[in-house]
């Protein structure tokens, strides 16, 4: 009889783990390198500082520029996407916000949409990440994001073999009763 008391609390801790693992697991199908951070996109594009210090320091062979800065590779991030929508936001008044990578056979090429859902209904949408590059071709241009409750920031960079520079750079706020997408700043 000791030896059930014993048992008793291991095995439930046993199924415990193996359900917080399965959890995990089933929000991350076939995202194993995703982590919610991660979703929320990079930080430094929220600062028009940076911006400043990228188009200054990322000209010519410059070991100074400041796009090092950025650490994660989110083009190796998305391109392990699927077209099925991630949810990366649950925000109150029923607002939901979804990632979703549009189909697209061509690897040089990723759209992730940020779609938003009020009361499970789909109302709005924006492009938040977009790499192109064209092999035959020395540019290449890629648009970052970075997410925080209910604001959105996004930068678009254009990177060649000489320089790497920043521009269109939008700050959005989500509509908390709509669920919408609005422009509150940009610069171009």
């Amino acid at each position: 009889m000791k030896n059930l008391i014993y048992i008793s609390p291991l095995f439930i801790s046993v199924i415990f783990t193996q359900f917080n693992i399965n959890s995990v697991n089933a929000l991350n199908q076939n995202k194993d390198l995703l982590s919610f951070s991660e979703l929320q996109g990079e930080k430094l594009v929220s600062n028009k500082k940076f911006i400043l210090s990228v188009n200054k320091t990322c000209k010519g062979e410059s070991e100074l520029c400041t796009i090092v800065k950025i650490k994660n590779n989110y083009y190796l991030q998305f391109s392990k996407l699927d077209d099925n929508e991630i949810t990366i936001s649950k925000l109150k008044n029923n607002v939901e916000l979804k990632l979703k990578r549009k189909k697209n056979d061509n690897q040089f090429f990723i759209e992730i949409e940020l779609l938003s859902y009020k009361n499970n209904e789909k109302v709005d949408s924006i492009i938040c990440y977009e790499y192109k590059n064209d092999p035959n071709d020395s540019l290449a241009a890629e648009k970052l994001y970075y997410l925080k409750d209910y604001e959105l920031w996004t930068l678009d960079f254009t990177y060649d073999l000489e320089s790497t520079t920043a521009e269109n750079w939008k700050k959005y706020k989500i509509n908390q009763n709509s669920g919408k997408f609005e422009l509150l700043k940009n610069t171009q």
